[in-house]
Formats: structure tokens, C-alpha cells, sequence
């Protein structure tokens, strides 16, 4: 090889050698810069806001109905009855307006679905199905027991009704030119109502509850909708001592449905229970997990403005109420969290379809005193309208 080639061949090899030895040098403190920045981009992007992401979902989902659909599902938003007239009952017991699910196309479901993402989290979405979905589970199931009943036209009709196809929707507003606009899906177990004011969206009232609550039998054995909400308040419940107990327990009569359930809007004035103030750091965390536990419901920033409210009223403002025994989590029992901007109210009932026997049915209520439909923010105010009826 000519002497001149090796000589530069050296010399690169020598070049090529620093440069590595430099870069080892440099790789620990290169690496940390970059994802230093890394995290540091994330940090600063904005995620898109609930407001945005719902109304661009629900501007998809009026678009693809038919001029005649679309006005069966718009409402104005001032239009006091359509807005309050939600209930928990079955469709064979109380008449919605709106658009039935079952009435849609698969395609138009879809995009109702992607409407549902966008206005809550996983966990808020995951709830909002199952409970559909066990509407169809309750129905088989009772189908049953409708030989044990023979002749009760009433039964038959009822258990018929319970379906995944029997939920409605409603708007309140057109979201595609309104900055104030609002959402409602309600059928049995289920009615939550959504309201975009500019860029904040309120998420109450919302009623959730599950027949059964448990599934018992079968291949979706131990399968739950609503799994977490009774463990959240049993757990605060066990950590009481005996004076902790006695405040919290208003009584052993147990209400045979949340006290502010449709209709029943702001009929709680009083506060009852123990406060945040008399607990431990432990226990506040566990009030706090309850709070969460519902407020997380709803997509990212509109939990996180619902949240710092809560926080903002004062953490020793809330109050936490049991009614019922404390020691047994399967049987029927009642809990309430009731502060100035949050009122949750969960109740365990006996089952009607399934086993009348067991406590395998439960309702839950989410409420904000202070904004319920986005009151506050539209600076109005709404009297509920009662759907009547019985609890089922």
C-alpha cells in the first residue's frame, strides 16, 4: 500500500478513536439533555381541551343524522323541561324525548360512542357501557322468572324494556355555531348531562347505578360496571374508631334510593356526618380517593377544574355521612360526600329483576350544588323536572 494512504488511513483512524472516547465522555450528559427536553416538550403541549374534543364529537354526530332526526334531538338550551326531564327508571315506566339509541345506525352509533369518549375519561366511558350492556344482561336473566310470574303484564313489559337499545339522547344548542351548548344521555341506571360554556364543560347531575352489580353466574362471572364505589366508602368506613362511628352514622334506616335523585334537586340543605377536619391524614386521603373516585369520570380537564373547586371550598368543609351497618360490604348500606361544590351519594338496594333477596343492585349520584347543569356559568337557573315513578 502507498506510504501516503496509510499514513492518512492513520490518521483517520486516530480521528475516528477520539471522536468515540469524546462521545463516551459527552453520552451520559447528552442523554440527559435530550430527554430533559423531551420531557420538558411534553410538558409544555396542551392536550386538546374536554370542551373542544366534545363539541367537535358532537357536531360529527349531528351531521350524519337526516334533517328530520336532527330535529327530534336538538333542544334550546333554555328549554327547561327537555334539559331536567332525565330519570333512572326504566323505559316502560317513564317517557324521554330525544333520540333512542336503538333507533340509530351503526354507523350514526359509532359516532355517538366516539361522543361519549370525548366527554369522559377511560374509566367514565368503561361505566357508561357497561351499564348499557348490563341492562341486556338483567333482561336475560329475568326472562327466567317471568314463568314464576305468569300473567304479571306489567313484569313482562318491564323486564322487555330493560335493553341497550332503550337510552336517549338530547342537545341543547347547536355545538357547531354555540359556544353554550349541553348533552344528555339518560335511560334505566343512567343519566348524565354535559354543558360546554366556552371552554369548560360541567358534568352533573349524573346518575349512575347497576342491577346487577355484580354478575353472579355464567362465563362473565364477577364482571362489574360500577367496581370501585363500594370498596371506596366501606374502606373509609373500617378505618373509624368508635367516636369517629358515631358521628359518621346518622341511622340504621336505610333510604331506598339516593335523596337527590331526579326531581330532587338541592333537597339535601343540611350538612350531616363527620367532618374532613375530625380525620386523620389517612382517612382525608381515603375521603379524598371517594372524591376522585367520581370526579374522574369526566375527561381530564374538566375533572381536574371540578377537583381544585373541591379543594378550593376547603377540604374541611366536607362532610362524609353512613346510614346503615358498617361491618358486612355485601349487605344494603348507604354513603354520602356533601360539600359547597360536590354532593356524591351512593345507596345499595335490593334487586328487582334478579335476586329480590340479595343487595346485588346499587345507584349512585353525583351532583355540584353550586353549578348542576352549568348553572352558574349561564348564570340561570333550572327547576328539576320530576320524572315520578318508583326506583327500579
Amino acid at each position: 500500500m502507498n506510504l501516503t494512504i496509510m499514513k492518512r488511513l492513520s490518521f483517520v483512524i486516530l480521528v475516528c478513536v477520539g471522536c468515540l472516547v469524546a462521545c463516551q465522555r459527552t453520552s451520559d450528559s447528552t442523554s440527559e439533555t435530550l430527554i430533559a427536553t423531551a420531557f420538558s416538550a411534553a410538558k409544555s403541549a396542551t392536550a386538546p381541551g374536554s370542551a373542544a374534543q366534545m363539541t367537535q364529537s358532537a357536531v360529527a354526530f349531528l351531521d350524519a343524522l337526516s334533517p328530520q332526526t336532527r330535529v327530534t334531538a336538538v333542544f334550546d338550551i333554555d328549554d327547561e323541561h327537555a334539559r331536567t326531564n332525565w330519570s333512572n327508571l326504566p323505559a316502560a315506566m317513564v317517557e324521554r324525548s330525544g333520540l333512542r339509541v336503538g333507533d340509530l345506525s351503526a354507523a350514526e352509533r359509532q359516532l355517538l360512542h366516539n361522543l361519549i369518549r370525548a366527554s369522559t375519561s377511560s374509566q367514565g366511558y368503561q361505566k357508561i357501557a357497561g351499564i348499557m350492556w348490563l341492562d341486556d344482561i338483567l333482561r336475560d336473566a329475568s326472562r327466567e322468572r317471568l314463568a314464576e310470574r305468569s300473567g304479571d303484564d306489567r313484569f313482562a313489559r318491564l323486564v322487555e324494556s330493560w335493553s341497550s337499545e332503550n337510552y336517549w339522547v338530547s342537545f341543547f344548542g347547536d355545538p357547531s355555531v354555540d359556544t353554550r351548548w349541553a348533552w344528555l344521555i339518560t335511560g334505566h341506571h343512567l343519566a348524565v348531562s354535559f354543558t360546554v360554556v366556552d371552554d369548560r364543560v360541567a358534568f352533573t347531575p349524573a346518575f349512575m347505578g347497576a342491577e346487577p352489580y355484580e354478575v353472579i353466574e355464567g362465563p362473565l362471572a364477577g364482571w362489574r360496571a360500577l367496581s370501585h364505589e363500594v370498596e371506596r366508602g366501606f374502606e373509609l368506613m373500617q378505618s373509624f374508631d368508635a367516636d369517629q362511628r358515631a358521628q359518621a352514622v346518622l341511622s340504621e334506616d336505610i333510604p331506598r334510593d339516593v335523596l337527590e335523585g331526579p326531581g330532587r334537586k338541592a333537597s339535601l340543605k343540611e350538612y350531616r356526618g363527620i367532618t374532613a377536619g375530625q380525620l386523620d391524614p389517612q382517612q382525608r386521603t381515603l375521603l379524598l380517593h371517594i372524591v376522585q373516585e367520581y370526579v374522574r369520570n369526566a375527561d381530564h380537564d374538566t375533572a381536574d377544574r371540578q377537583f381544585k373547586q373541591v379543594e378550593a371550598d376547603g377540604v374541611d368543609s366536607l362532610f362524609f355521612a353512613w346510614i346503615g351497618p358498617t361491618d358486612d360490604i355485601s349487605q344494603r348500606f348507604y354513603y354520602r360526600v356533601h360539600g359547597p361544590s360536590i354532593l356524591i351519594e351512593y345507596v345499595r338496594e335490593r334487586g328487582v329483576g334478579g335476586d329480590r333477596s340479595a343487595a346485588n343492585h346499587i345507584h349512585t349520584m353525583v351532583r355540584d350544588p353550586k353549578n348542576d347543569y352549568g348553572e352558574d356559568w349561564l348564570e340561570t337557573h333550572y327547576r328539576e323536572h320530576h320524572a315520578g315513578g318508583r326506583r327500579r
